[in-house]
Parts: C-alpha cells; sequence; structure tokens
C-alpha cells in the first residue's frame, strides 16, 4: 500500500503545473469531473440505463444543485479513479475512505457517512472466525481499497485482487477465496440481488470503522469549500436524510421491522396468558378468539407467500424424493408452457434436459447451468437445483429455478457487434495515417516534375524513391487483405521442421551475409495440424523482426527450437536482439504499432490472429539488451517424433 501510495505522489507532482493552480483550484472551465466506482451499490453504480446511480451520486448531484455547479460524470474501477484523481484527470471521487496515508494525497470533504470493512464466508466454513484465522488462506479483496491494507498486517496472508467488489464476491462465489474483505452494504445489495444473502454469513463484526467523504487534489480548496458548504446545506434542509432513507433503509429497515413484530407478538402472548390466570371464566371465549386469529394469520401468511412465490421474474418447481412436482408458481407456464396438470407428475418428463436423479442422489449438492429450448425459437435459460429441506433439516426434495436469459444473450451479442465496430474504426484511422505517408511523397514529385522535368539529379531520386514509395502502398494493401482474410482455413498434418527450413531457405543469402549464428533444435518427424500458408507467414514475420532487432548488435544468434508441452506442439523463436522496452509489451501486438521506421505494425497482429485461428496462441518473453523469444503454441495437435538427429547449427561465414 505504501507502494501504491508513493506512486500516486509522484503522479501528483508531475500533473501539477504550477503551485498556485494545485492549492486554488480550477472552476474556470465551469464543468466539474466526477469519478465514481461503478461497481459499488447502494454507494455508486452504473444503472440499467446507462446512467450514474446511487447514494453518492445522488449527493453530490444535489450538492451542484444548491451550488450552481456543472458535473460530468466518470464511471471508473475503484484503482483507476484514484491515479486518475491523483494525475488530474478528474476533480473529484465521489466517496473514500478517510486514512492518514491517503490524506496526503488529497484533500477530503466532511464525512456523511461511517464505512467499514467486514469479513464474509461461506456459511458451511466454521474455521475462519477473525482476521487472525486468515494465515495461509486466499482473500478477496477490492484493488488499492483500504482492506488491502488490512490483509498486509496479517501473516501469510494470500491476497487475490480484484478490480471492484463484485468481481472479489465473484471469485468468492465460484471457490478461487476462501473469504471476502470488503465494504458490507454493497455485498448485502450484490447477494441480496443475486438470491445468495443465505450462502454467507459475517464473521467478525465491522471492521475499521472510519469517515467516509468526497476526496479533492490536494490544495483544490475552492472546490472542497463547495462540497461542505453543500453538505451543510443539505443537512439543515433535509435532503441528506432523505436520500440516506431512500438508498440504506431496504437493506436495514426489515431487520427492525421484524423485531417490532416479535415484540408485539411476545406482548401479545404475554396479554394473553394474564388474561387467562386472572380471568379464568373467560377461557374458552377467548381460546376460540386465539384460535381464529391464529388460522386468519396463518392464512394470510400462505397467502403472502404465494404472492411473492408469483410475483418473482423465475419459473420455479419444488419436488420430492421421487422427482414428482408438488410445486410450480405462475409464470411457469408463461416460459416453459408447464401449467397445473404438471402437479403430481415428473420433472424430467417436461425438462428432460436437467440432472433431476443426480441431484436427488446427491442431495446435499447444488447444480447451476445453462439450458437452451427451441419451442417458439430458442431460449436460453439459467437454472440452478438446491436441495429442499424440512423443518428439521432433512432433505425432503429439491427446487428447481429457472432464469430467462435470452435478452441477455442477445444483449451479449449487440455489444459484441458493437466492438466490432469500434476495433474496424480504429483500423480505417490506422489505414489512413499509413497510406498519407507514401502519398505525400509521391504528391511532392509529381508536383515538382513540371519544373525539374530536365533536372537529371531530380529524375534519378524519382526513379529511386516513387517505386520504393508505390512498394509500400502495396505492402499495406497486402498486409490488410491478409488481415482481411475470412476464407475457411485448410488445415492437414504438416511437417513443422520442412516449414522451418523453406522459410529459413528464403533469409540463406541474408543469414550468410550478417553473420548470424543459426541453431535448428526441431524433431525432423514433428508434425501440426495447420494451414500451411498462414504457418509460413508467420514464420516469416518472426524470423524478418529477429533479423531487424539484430542489425545492430555484435553476436548475431538465431534459435529456433520445438517439442511438445502438455500435450501441445511448442515451437519458440529466439534472438539476441536489443529486446523489447516493457513500455512497449501492452501495445505490441496491436494493429499498426511499430517502432521501425519503414513497418507498418501488421506483422505481429496478423501472426497472433492466424495462430488464435488456429486454436493456439503467440506469446512473447522479453529480456532487455539480451534478446526475445516468441513462443508459438500449438494446441491439441498430433505428434510424431522418431529418433535421429534433432539439432543443427550453422555458422555462416563472409562470402569471399
Amino acid at each position: 500500500m505504501l507502494r501504491l501510495l508513493s506512486l500516486l505522489a509522484v503522479i501528483v507532482l508531475a500533473g501539477q503545473s504550477s503551485p498556485a493552480a494545485a492549492r486554488t483550484g480550477s472552476l474556470t472551465d465551469g464543468v466539474i469531473r466526477v469519478a465514481y466506482d461503478h461497481s459499488l451499490p447502494p454507494f455508486s453504480y452504473v444503472d440499467e440505463s446507462g446512467e450514474a446511480g446511487g447514494f453518492t451520486i445522488a449527493l453530490i448531484h444535489e450538492i451542484a444543485k444548491t451550488r450552481g455547479l456543472a458535473l460530468e460524470y466518470v464511471p471508473l474501477d475503484w484503482g483507476e479513479a484514484v491515479a486518475r484523481l491523483a494525475a488530474g484527470d478528474v476533480d473529484v471521487i465521489v466517496g473514500m475512505k478517510y486514512t492518514s496515508a491517503r490524506d496526503r494525497l488529497f484533500d477530503f470533504s466532511e464525512s456523511f457517512f461511517t464505512m467499514s470493512e467486514v469479513l464474509l464466508v461461506p456459511k458451511q466454513d466454521k474455521s475462519i472466525r477473525h482476521l487472525n484465522d486468515l494465515k495461509g488462506r486466499v482473500v478477496a479483496v477490492q484493488r488499492a481499497s483500504v482492506g488491502v491494507d488490512l490483509l498486509e498486517s496479517v501473516r501469510r496472508v494470500k491476497m487475490l485482487v480484484a478490480f471492484s467488489q463484485q468481481d472479489a464476491l465473484d471469485y468468492l462465489h465460484i471457490g478461487r477465496a476462501e473469504a471476502f474483505l470488503g465494504n458490507p452494504w454493497t455485498a448485502q445489495s450484490i447477494l441480496e440481488k443475486r438470491g445468495e444473502q443465505d450462502l454467507y454469513e459475517t464473521r467478525s463484526g465491522l471492521i475499521n470503522p472510519a469517515d467516509y467523504a468526497f476526496a479533492v487534489r490536494e490544495g483544490n480548496y475552492r472546490l472542497l469549500q463547495e462540497l461542505n458548504s453543500g453538505l451543510s446545506q443539505l443537512v439543515q434542509d433535509g435532503t441528506y436524510g432523505r436520500l440516506y432513507s431512500r438508498y440504506f433503509e431496504p437493506y436495514s429497515a426489515h431487520i427492525a421491522d421484524w423485531w417490532r413484530k416479535l415484540v408485539t407478538l411476545l406482548l401479545a402472548v404475554t396479554a394473553l396468558i394474564a388474561l387467562v390466570l386472572v380471568f379464568g371464566f373467560f377461557w374458552n371465549k377467548r381460546l376460540k378468539y386465539e384460535v381464529k386469529r391464529q388460522t386468519t394469520a396463518l392464512a394470510d401468511s400462505f397467502a403472502f407467500q404465494s404472492q411473492v412465490l408469483n410475483s418473482v421474474d423465475s419459473a420455479i418447481i419444488a419436488f420430492n424424493l421421487d422427482g414428482s412436482i408438488t410445486l410450480r408458481n405462475q409464470i411457469t407456464a408463461h416460459l416453459l408452457g408447464i401449467g397445473e396438470e404438471c402437479l403430481g407428475r415428473r420433472v424430467d418428463e417436461y425438462l428432460p434436459e436437467l440432472p433431476i436423479q443426480e441431484a436427488i442422489e446427491q442431495r446435499q449438492q447444488l447444480f447451476r447451468g445453462e439450458l437452451v429450448r427451441q419451442e417458439g425459437g430458442s431460449r436460453f435459460f439459467h437454472y440452478y437445483i438446491a436441495p429442499l429441506y424440512s423443518s428439521v433439516g432433512e432433505v425432503i426434495g429439491g427446487i428447481v429455478s429457472l432464469q430467462d436469459r435470452t435478452e441477455q444473450k442477445h444483449l451479449q451479442a449487440r455489444l459484441v457487434d458493437q466492438e466490432k465496430m469500434r476495433a474496424l474504426g480504429q483500423l480505417v484511422a490506422g489505414i489512413a495515417h499509413e497510406l498519407r505517408n507514401p502519398l505525400t511523397a509521391i504528391k511532392t514529385f509529381i508536383e515538382l516534375l513540371p519544373g525539374r522535368l530536365d533536372d537529371p539529379h531530380f529524375r534519378a531520386e524519382l526513379i529511386r524513391h516513387v517505386p520504393v514509395e508505390v512498394e509500400r502502398l502495396n505492402r499495406i494493401v497486402e498486409d490488410l487483405l491478409d488481415y482481411a482474410r475470412s476464407q475457411p482455413m485448410q488445415t492437414r498434418a504438416e511437417n513443422l521442421r520442412e516449414m522451418v527450413d523453406w522459410v529459413l531457405g528464403l533469409f540463406a543469402r541474408r543469414l550468410h551475409h550478417e553473420q548470424v549464428l543459426l541453431t535448428v533444435e526441431v524433431p525432423p518427424h514433428l508434425t501440426v495440424r495447420c494451414d500451411r500458408a498462414r504457418i509460413k507467414q508467420v514464420l516469416i514475420n518472426l524470423v524478418v523482426n529477429g533479423l531487424e532487432a539484430m542489425e545492430q548488435t555484435a553476436q548475431k544468434q538465431l534459435l529456433i527450437r520445438a517439442g511438445s508441452e502438455s500435450g501441445a506442439v511448442v515451437l519458440t523463436i529466439a534472438d539476441t536482439g536489443e529486446g523489447i522496452a516493457s513500455d512497449y509489451l501492452p501495445r505490441l501486438f496491436q494493429p499498426f504499432f511499430t517502432t521501425k521506421s519503414q513497418g507498418i505494425g501488421l506483422g505481429l497482429h496478423l501472426s497472433r490472429k492466424i495462430m488464435r485461428e488456429h486454436g493456439g496462441e503467440l506469446t512473447v518473453e522479453r529480456s532487455d539488451g539480451t534478446g526475445t523469444t516468441f513462443r508459438l503454441v500449438f494446441a491439441d495437435t498430433p505428434l510424431s517424433l522418431s529418433p535421429g538427429p534433432t539439432r543443427s547449427t550453422e555458422h555462416v561465414e563472409p562470402m569471399r
């Protein structure tokens, strides 16, 4: 945590244009950039319409109305929000827990909430009771949160850091983590929305309570004064209380209501007993009255349960240990076409795709998955099958819940299409940039041609440069055609050594001229299933990259090695060039990214695209100053290894 804060401090110092600007703040452009954690309900989130929502969003919105401020909301992951505020890309974070370390980086408004951490574990895990029990355990926690600092004080704890509280809860749900440390309100909100609140319980209560406030860059006193004045006004006119009730009472009011009902019931029973003892002669009349009252309450309870069951948007079916249906809600008929006639009949008659028999045999296990039904068009359902217990804890059957995910699947497909269109826009922008350079050179020569046609030196330069630029245009078009190629691959078993030797034959003269020590360690009978032409294209790209990387290197060595790793064929191509800078690694396979003066940046992108079309992968291992290694993984390909020489080393002497 200290390392993170130190880094943020450097960012802050680098991002400040002047000390005066940092101390006075800036509201001159009239728009306050408001960063918020987009996955932190009920405090802040992105709602179904794509708008910012939550308690802190509503709070700063009301402040802006009272103070006449204009806001621009910026949804971010929490760690990115903190970094953006430190760098000055945003003006305020709507909610940050106060710590002394953060106070050195930011200025905080008056507190408007008390924030704590909570330790959440599965109910069946009785071994974790408090923080000291986390030694040697895997704990899910949000990146850049105070929970990370808490866990750093626990010896041998293994932190699984997530981008959001929801992601951390997902790690706990799928079993990658044994506990969750984070915001209790957010955890309760997410679990209740999923219907999983009964699967986990809180241990150690509330941990490390602290003030929760707006955070601005250090020295932005003008904005801080506006926020504090707005908060004070909201508290005085009652707006703060109304907002608090709207967002937090749904998670706490039912507890108070339950206690009120319990107290009321106890008082009623006490009064009844007192009346029976004092007024014995009213016994029979009172008894009849109580029987009637309790019967009505029971009927009302059953009616309430039925109403709740029929109000949910999921199809719910209960069955006994014989697999016979005992209960179903009304939406089952709408979603699955299963009506009242199903009662008493087996579940697998209507839903043969579900593992009902397996659920009956393994009574304590929870089953979940996806189901596709074709009646009236494809419809997608997410289902889970859980055991149904009696009042004494015995398994008496099971319950099936199916939720219609068809619209969600269609939405995901539309999002994929949108992402493709975004990538296409980036590609078009890159094409325009790459075509403009050679066209500019050709245009310059053409404009000078009428006045300098008789100049022999000009004609020589024209003949030398224009064909080169035309060839560059041709290479761009050919690479783009390869990039857009959509015809199916023609795959078959190919000898990997033969393909490597064929490609190296193209570079034999260059290898000899540049005195490159070539080492090939590929078994002669190692085969892979692939499209021969496309894999040759990948090999050519990687060999060219290796030779160009070694142009300024005294000791030039190219090592090509292949073998079997975990059932897959792995081919590595290593050079002793200058290596790849760490800053370039994240962008290495992006279209049109290149560090070469004559490159267009499609080679590595096309190579990875081709490998992924084969079901494999292309990765890179860098080492600054000592070379680069590319790994081609051919997944699930047949291997054929035969005895014989597998290593050849050639040192190319200079031509005489």
